[in-house]
C-alpha cells in the first residue's frame, strides 16, 4: 500500500472534517493505490481502504492495489456504490465535486439515504499532488530523458520539403519506439506565420528555409509527463528572429532563476512577463508562464499572473514564456523544473540556444 499517500489525503479529510471520501477521478484513484488501469474508484476512511472496479481490472487490481480491500463492482452504477458506501460506518461521504458529472450527482443524491450527507470536494487529492515525493520525481526525470532525446533525434528530420505532419509523426513514433513511453499529449508543430499559435497543431504545411519551427510534445512514463518546446530556425536566422529568440530566452532563465521556495507564482510569472514587457513585445504574450506537471500534463496550477499560490519543494512546474506575432511567427522555450530546498532543478536537458539548421540537417549549429 502506498500508505504515505493514504496518509495525506487522511489529514486532509480531517482537517476539512470530511470522515469518509469517494475518490473517482482516475488519476487520483491511481496516485493513491498505484493502479495503473483506466477505470476504479477509491473510498477512503480512517479505518479502511477500499479499491472497486469491475471484471475487466479485478486481476490488476490484485496484483496493483497492494494493501486494499479489493470490491468487484459490474459496471460502477450509483446503486452499487451506495451499497458500499452503507458498509463503510459513517453517513458524511466526500466527493470529488470537480470530476463527478452533475448526472451522476443527481443519482447519488436520489438514491442516498435521506441520513446521509453528500459533500462536495474541490481538489483535495490534487492540491496533495502537487507536491511530489521521490519515487515521482525519479519518474518525471526519466520521462524527461525521453523528451531531451527526442529532441536530439528530431533535429537531423527537420528541413525544407518536410511538412509539419510528417515532423510530427517521426517525433512521436520514436517517443513510442524508445523509452518504453507514450505521447503525452497531441505534438505541436507550427512553422512559417504558424509558429505564432501558440497551440498550433501539425498541418500539411510544408517546411521552407527561412522558417521559426515551434516542437510542444512530451512523453508519459510510467504514468508519468514530461513537457518540452524548443523553437529552431531552418537556415540563418534574421536580426528579428535573434531578437525575439534572446528575449523569450532570457526571460524565461530570469523566471526559472526566481523559482524558490516561497515565491509566490504571480511574483514569478511577472519577472518573464515583465522582462517580455520593457522589450517590447508585452502585448504577443497573452498566456501563463507555466503549469504543474505530472499524472497529466496540465496537473495543476503553476505559474501564473493571477495565481497567489506559493512554490514548495516537491513542486514540478513548466516555465514557458513566448511571443508571438500574428503574420510573422512566434518563439516558445519551455523548460521542466523542479522546486528544491535551494536552487530550482531544471529537468529538461535539450540546448535552449537558437538552433540553425542546414538544408540537409546533418549537422546543427548555434545561430
Amino acid at each position: 500500500m502506498r500508505s504515505d499517500r493514504v496518509s495525506r489525503v487522511r489529514e486532509a479529510m480531517q482537517e476539512q472534517n470530511i470522515p469518509a471520501l469517494m475518490i473517482t477521478r482516475i488519476e487520483n484513484v491511481g496516485w493513491i493505490s498505484g493502479f495503473s488501469g483506466s477505470s476504479g474508484i477509491v473510498l477512503l476512511t480512517t479505518k479502511r481502504v477500499i479499491f472497486c472496479t469491475d471484471s475487466r481490472y479485478t486481476e490488476q487490481a490484485k496484483q496493483e492495489c497492494d494493501g486494499f480491500q479489493l470490491e468487484h463492482i459490474t459496471n460502477g452504477s450509483p446503486s452499487e456504490i451506495i451499497l458500499l458506501l452503507g458498509t463503510l460506518g459513517e453517513n458524511r461521504i466526500g466527493f470529488e465535486a470537480n470530476h463527478l458529472s452533475f448526472r451522476l450527482w443527481q443519482l447519488y443524491q436520489e438514491k442516498l439515504p435521506e441520513s446521509y450527507e453528500f459533500l462536495p470536494t474541490n481538489s483535495l487529492v490534487e492540491n496533495l499532488r502537487l507536491i511530489k515525493d521521490d519515487e515521482e520525481v525519479e519518474l518525471i526525470e526519466t520521462a524527461c530523458q525521453v523528451v531531451d532525446a527526442s529532441f536530439k533525434h528530431i533535429l537531423n528530420y527537420i528541413r525544407p520539403g518536410v511538412t509539419e505532419r510528417e515532423v510530427m509523426l517521426e517525433l512521436e513514433g520514436y517517443i513510442r519506439r524508445n523509452g518504453k513511453s507514450e505521447i503525452a499529449f497531441d505534438t505541436i508543430v507550427a512553422s512559417g506565420p504558424r509558429s505564432a499559435l501558440p497551440h498550433g497543431l501539425a498541418t500539411e504545411r510544408v517546411l521552407k528555409n527561412g522558417d521559426l519551427v515551434t516542437l510542444d510534445y512530451g512523453a508519459k512514463y510510467c504514468g508519468y509527463c514530461s513537457d518540452i518546446t524548443r523553437t529552431v530556425v531552418i537556415g540563418k536566422p534574421d536580426i528579428e528572429q535573434k531578437k525575439v529568440y534572446q528575449t523569450v530566452l532570457t526571460a524565461m532563465n530570469i523566471a526559472i532563476d526566481g523559482c524558490r521556495p516561497g515565491a509566490v507564482s504571480k511574483d514569478v510569472d511577472f519577472l518573464a512577463r515583465g522582462y517580455i514587457h520593457k522589450a517590447g513585445y508585452g502585448e504577443y504574450f497573452g498566456h501563463s508562464l507555466g503549469h504543474s506537471i505530472g499524472r497529466t500534463v496540465h496537473d495543476g496550477p503553476g505559474l501564473a499572473a493571477t495565481l497567489d499560490m506559493k512554490l514548495v519543494p516537491g513542486m514540478i512546474t513548466t516555465v514557458e514564456p513566448g511571443i508571438y506575432i500574428p503574420g510573422w511567427g512566434g518563439v516558445r522555450i519551455e523548460q521542466d523544473v523542479l522546486i528544491t530546498e535551494g536552487e530550482p532543478l531544471v529537468l529538461t536537458h535539450s540546448p535552449t540556444e537558437l538552433l540553425s539548421l542546414p538544408y540537409g540537417g546533418e549537422e546543427v549549429s548555434s545561430a
